[in-house]
Formats: C-alpha cells, sequence, structure tokens
C-alpha cells in the first residue's frame, strides 16, 4: 500500500514514517501542499493520502479538494490539532473519508488506515475497468491557469465530470451481479453505481454506506450500525461523519437534496434507503 503524508512538521513525519514502515506501508512524503501535488503528479496517484490541515501556502483542505476531484477513488485522511466542528465537517465535505486529532498514538492511526483500506478494497475498480487518464488527473491538479495538453483527448474534461458526482454514460452489470432498488442499479463486481443507466461516481466510503443502505432498502439503519459497518467496529470518532457522508451522497443522487426522496432520514435513529417501484 502507498502512503502519501502531507505535513510540514519534520518531528511527525518522522513519526508516521517509521510507524507506516513497521507497517510494510510504502511512503511518499512532502512539506506543504504544493509540493504534494507535484509529487502525485510525478510519481502517480497514491492509495491514502494523509493531509495535515495546517499547512504553509496551500491548505489540506485544498489539498484535499484538489485530490479528490483528480482521483475519485483515493483514501484520504486529514490530520488536525482542531477539534472544533466546523474543521471535520469542512474536510469531510470536500471529499475527506475520515481525520484523525492530534496527538494521535500509533495505533491509532495504523487502525485508521487499515480501516479505510478495507473499504478501498470493497470499493475497488474491477480488473479492466477503465481508470482516469493522466492527462485527466495532471488537468485537475495543475495550478490555475497552467495550461498543458492532455495525452488522451477529451480526458480531462470527462475526468472532471466524474469527479464532480456528475452522471457518465456507462453500460448496465449484469442482472445476477447487482443491487436493484428503483432506478439505481449497484454492481459489486464493478463496484459501480447508476442511477437510469448514467453512473454516480463515489468515493470508496461513499460506495460502502451506499451499498450498505441499499442491501437493507426499505429497513431503518441507525447511525450506530452504519458507523461500525462503514468505518468499523472500533472506529473513534463521532457520528457526524456519517451525517456528512449522507449529504455527500445525496448532493449526487437525488433530483433535490433539499428534500431528499431516496435517502431518508429517520429522525434520532439514523437513514434509510426508500424502497420505490421497480
Amino acid at each position: 500500500m502507498k502512503i502519501l503524508l502531507v505535513e510540514d512538521e519534520e518531528a511527525i513525519r518522522g513519526f508516521v514514517r517509521i510507524n507506516l514502515k513497521r507497517g510494510g506501508m510504502e511512503m511518499l512524503e512532502a512539506g506543504s501542499g504544493e509540493e504534494a501535488l507535484e509529487l502525485v503528479l510525478s510519481q502517480g496517484a497514491v492509495d491514502i493520502a494523509l493531509l495535515d490541515v495546517m499547512l504553509p501556502g496551500m491548505s489540506g483542505f485544498d489539498v484535499c479538494a484538489s485530490l479528490r476531484e483528480a482521483y475519485p477513488a483515493m483514501g484520504i485522511i486529514m490530520l488536525t490539532a482542531k477539534a472544533q466542528e466546523e474543521d471535520k465537517i469542512r474536510g469531510l465535505e470536500l471529499g475527506a473519508d475520515d481525520y484523525i486529532h492530534k496527538p494521535f498514538s500509533p495505533g491509532e492511526l495504523m487502525a485508521r488506515i487499515h480501516s479505510l483500506s478495507r473499504r478501498l478494497r470493497l470499493a475497488a475498480p474491477a480488473a479492466g475497468s477503465p481508470a482516469p487518464s493522466a492527462g485527466a488527473a495532471a488537468a485537475s491538479l495543475r495550478p490555475a491557469g497552467q495550461a498543458a495538453v492532455d495525452p488522451v483527448p477529451g480526458g480531462a474534461q470527462e475526468a472532471s465530470s466524474l469527479s464532480r458526482g456528475q452522471a457518465a454514460a456507462s453500460f448496465e452489470p449484469e442482472a445476477a451481479d447487482m443491487l436493484a432498488a428503483g432506478p439505481f442499479r449497484l454492481s459489486e463486481r464493478l463496484h459501480k453505481l447508476w442511477k437510469e443507466g448514467r453512473e454516480i461516481v463515489l468515493t470508496p466510503t461513499e460506495w460502502t454506506l451506499v451499498k450498505l443502505l441499499m442491501e437493507r432498502c426499505g429497513q431503518s439503519v441507525s447511525r450506530d450500525e452504519i458507523l461500525s459497518e462503514v468505518w468499523g467496529r472500533y472506529y473513534v470518532g463521532d457520528l457526524k461523519v456519517v451525517d456528512v457522508n449522507i449529504r455527500r451522497i445525496r448532493q449526487k443522487i437525488e433530483s433535490n437534496p433539499s428534500e431528499p426522496a431516496i435517502i431518508e432520514t429517520v429522525w434520532g435513529y439514523g437513514y434509510r434507503w426508500k424502497r420505490g417501484e421497480a
């Protein structure tokens, strides 16, 4: 597993470096957001990015947004010394999968990485599935105003559309391979979601959450159960991570996210994927 650590404090980088290498992981590191994006452009995508929020120059939030746009399937964990609610929510809304408060222990760090790794494996693209072009990723990560020729015609435009969760033309999977709910089809083999035959691009965490709700279509699922099933049984974060991810998913699948008709809120309890007509 390849991990990118973006942290301006050398002492923290050294601490994380030691523990990741003990865990048999490959590590790339950067001291600034700008350096991190250049590193990804030159060496390719990583499996998980660990992003400090407070960075010199480009903030961790900006790095998160850029990486999520370029690589929808990348795992992202925010590292923050702040415990304010708005910082957690902002990172999650920008596409982060999780967050860890500083100071953190080696055990907590590795537990969060392994938990996210499990979701990445569940939502990994099937063998032979098309991946975003190198040119498309570069266009997303390149600073504004810096032009370049995409080696794959139309690649940048396609990736930009996909990464924002807009629908992309695709094909229907085999019936035996999918979960169906109303206009939605979810393929467990391809790890993709379609609405009326058009693909909805989800992050690994979002895909796992959607799969859980579709499997329980028509049933109320508590926040505690969602947290345990998606983030892991021993997750130590708070329930807000569930609500923010639900909000992100609604932005992608609902016709009117402010009045959700697909993922219903069960007040004081959790959420329910509405059972509609086949």
